[in-house]
């Protein structure tokens, strides 16, 4: 065995026995939970079907930085899809600057699809808008999209959140629909709750990323994940932040998930590991495809 896959295997049974967690109980659960799943094709990639895809976030300050980022991104055989962090940008407020910089990271990235994010202050972001601003902003990024996906926030404004999602779908933009938690996770059925109404309110991805204060708090997640995997056929992004919640980035597939957060250099969020490990850990665990 040689020593990329020894690491793997060691953290794949470290992050395991850290939680006391089973590593093969789930397997039939996800396999049935991943069965008749909604699939969208982006610049060919299949997601929503396994294997498990993963996301790299641009967590630039300056366009120069954002291009190098890109660069690296679209370089890396284990990163699947590139996260542009628009509220780390030193001009996020300047709409203008930020699309052209956009359409060059799309060309950039080339068969890889962008998802295009701005996580305001409300969730744990760097911008701070009112709902009318949030809107304003996504409406004109949308007028001649640069991205092939769309995060946004499902407890903004309901009429604006109806509106841009609308809106994305008249322009072939795929909607990422999230809710963050940085201090707590919630109860099981508030996570299913948020995530069902993703659904409801029209998301192709469904999102939300919480904080565990006890191992307790990440099954709870992960249970959650199982259970709304059961319920919708929707892609999931689900994940329980920190170092505690790591391996709800490694076992998503064994729940139900479809995407993971890795990391190349600087991580958006607590908890992200490098993004060829999470690959390795990936295809240790995930379940076997239907064919």
């Amino acid at each position: 065995m040689n020593s990329s896959k020894k690491l793997v295997k060691q953290l794949l049974i470290s992050t395991a026995l850290s939680l006391s967690l089973p590593m093969l109980s789930v397997t039939h659960a996800a396999e049935n939970a991943a069965m008749n799943k909604a699939t969208y094709v982006v610049k060919n990639l299949n997601i929503g079907d396994l294997p498990v895809k993963t996301i790299v976030p641009i967590t630039a300050k300056t366009k120069e930085q954002a291009i190098a980022q890109a660069k690296v991104i679209a370089a890396n055989k284990d990163a699947d899809i590139a996260e542009f962090r628009i509220d780390l940008l030193e001009f996020a407020s300047d709409t203008k600057q930020v699309i052209a910089l956009g359409q060059e990271l799309n060309q950039i990235l080339k068969d890889k699809p962008l998802l295009a994010t701005i996580r305001t202050s409300n969730e744990g972001g760097k911008l701070n808008v009112t709902d009318e601003q949030y809107a304003k902003i996504y409406s004109d990024y949308l007028k001649k999209p640069f991205m092939q996906l769309l995060d946004i926030e499902m407890f903004r404004d309901q009429a604006a959140v109806e509106k841009l999602t609308s809106l994305a779908h008249k322009k072939n933009v795929l909607v990422v629909m999230s809710n963050h938690d940085f201090d707590k996770t919630p109860s099981e059925q508030d996570i299913v709750n948020r995530l069902l109404k993703q659904d409801q309110m029209g998301a192709d991805i469904l999102k939300i990323a919480v904080m565990p204060k006890s191992k307790q708090d990440v099954f709870t997640l992960m249970n959650a994940t199982l259970k709304v995997s059961e319920q919708s056929k929707k892609p999931l992004l689900t994940m329980s932040m920190g170092r505690l919640g790591t391996v709800s980035r490694v076992s998503t597939a064994n729940m139900g998930g479809s995407l993971s957060f890795g990391m190349i250099g600087e991580a958006s969020a607590p908890g992200q590991i490098d993004v060829t490990a999470l690959k390795q850990i990936l295809k240790t665990v995930q379940p076997t495809q239907t064919p």
